[in-house]
């Protein structure tokens, strides 16, 4: 990442704003799935609209073996959601949990487009991050736009943020060119893509592309970017599983891809090693498989 006008984003003070109210992530506290990417707020967005949708959702995440999850609500022009909005929901929704005895680690991000994202100041992105560390989580356009995200990524990491794309999977300007992801990544981007993407939920297309992604290891997180426990439910680990057969050894990757980057990314830390896949027999590389 390049160097930083100031000290990095997970060390600054925050005393005065509204990341001073965010818990922090205890990371002797990440053991199971960490889930970076979910829409479980009630009434902020298109995920739940109320408590008790949400206390569904998480009951269905810990029986997943979720035991972490970053609430990232829309931060678009579509929802007028704030940090502020993010924080008060976040408490409500771990007060019930605490009622309702959910063992779920619940802590708060967003889901920044890249349209909105000049209009918040340093204060809201700053209470935007994803736990303790410098990531935003940024969304990736799933229409036109995505030629932006180079300059963006280059701005955010010079003034000390660290940029995890969502489903990039999803993104049409990367499947016309696929380089341009490559070249973000090398830049120092991480990609999040979508548990659903692997089991078909977005067409065929995107399924092909997020396997072919994670054959050529730009896959550094894969979340369930929940919204309801029918549609969109908050598992992981069935999709990966299922991924598996059409890629075979990812599943040596799916603790480092839902436990290992995850914790390090909320914690500010320097990513693990990743697990090597198995390289490719004559027989799929003739026949074009992942």
């Amino acid at each position: 990442m390049p160097a930083s006008s100031g000290p990095p984003r997970s060390e600054r003070e925050t005393s005065d704003g509204p990341a001073a109210s965010r818990p922090r992530a205890r990371r002797d506290s990440f053991r199971g799935v960490i889930d970076l990417h979910t829409h479980i707020l009630p009434g902020l967005d298109d995920g739940p609209e109320t408590i008790e949708g949400s206390l569904e959702v998480a009951r269905a995440a810990c029986a997943a073996g979720t035991r972490t999850l970053v609430a990232t609500p829309h931060i678009n022009r579509a929802y007028d959601v704030d940090p502020p909005r993010v924080l008060e929901a976040a408490q409500r929704l771990r007060d019930g949990l605490a009622r309702e005895g959910i063992e779920l680690e619940l802590l708060t991000g967003g889901e920044i487009s890249t349209g909105r994202l000049p209009r918040l100041s340093e204060e809201e992105l700053d209470a935007l991050r994803l736990g303790d560390g410098p990531y935003l989580l940024i969304e990736a356009p799933l229409t036109s736009g995505a030629w932006q995200l180079t300059e963006i990524v280059e701005r955010l990491q010079g003034d000390g943020y660290g940029v995890l794309l969502a489903h990039p999977e999803r993104c049409r300007g990367f499947h016309r060119d696929p380089a341009l992801l490559r070249g973000l990544v090398a830049r120092g981007a991480l990609c999040s893509i979508t548990a659903g993407a692997l089991t078909g939920q977005f067409g065929r297309t995107v399924n092909r592309f997020a396997l072919e992604l994670l054959r050529e290891g730009l896959v550094h997180d894969v979340a369930s970017d929940t919204h309801d426990v029918h549609r969109r439910p908050p598992d992981v680990r069935t999709p990966l599983a299922a991924a598996a057969a059409q890629l075979p050894g990812l599943d040596g990757q799916a603790r480092w891809l839902t436990e290992g980057v995850p914790a390090a990314i909320l914690a500010g830390e320097e990513l693990p090693e990743r697990p090597p896949l198995p390289s490719r027999g004559w027989r799929e590389r003739l026949l074009g498989r992942p």
